[in-house]
């Protein structure tokens, strides 16, 4: 399973048939449980989206009975666990240095763009300050 981060940064080399990417991944051993306590579910909920918009569950309407029940929440015990994170320059054999071609490293981000309302809203709210500022992290 991948961490789902945008840190991605493309590694050209001197060779096409090796590895291009800069890479963070992470892989989780365990059995997954469906949490079916309402409480349980809606903490989870709660410091999920709290991880992405920090105090934005205060601010919103809480979920309905329907959304909640069409909601799967799993908790994973972690049995074992490892991460592998790639960073660098290529890693180009030494007989391939000589080859005439660029390598090296361009980084790719993810940017967070100027906030656009949704036009059916009946409040004419502006947007929050911290909603230009927003990204995952």
């Amino acid at each position: 399973m991948c961490d789902g981060h945008p840190r991605r940064r493309a590694r050209p080399r001197t060779v096409d048939l090796q590895p291009l990417d800069q890479l963070r991944s992470v892989v989780v051993l365990g059995r997954a449980v469906e949490v079916q306590e309402r409480a349980e579910k809606l903490r989870a909920l709660e410091a999920f989206s709290d991880r992405i918009v920090p105090g934005r569950w205060a601010e919103v309407r809480g979920p309905n009975a329907k959304e909640l029940k069409a909601t799967a929440i799993l908790r994973l015990p972690l049995v074992e666990a490892s991460a592998k994170i790639r960073r660098g320059p290529p890693r180009d054999y030494e007989e391939d240095l000589a080859v005439p071609v660029w390598a090296g490293v361009i980084p790719v981000s993810l940017a967070v763009g100027k906030p656009v309302p949704d036009p059916r809203l009946a409040s004419d709210a502006d947007a929050p300050a911290w909603a230009p500022t927003t990204r995952r992290s």
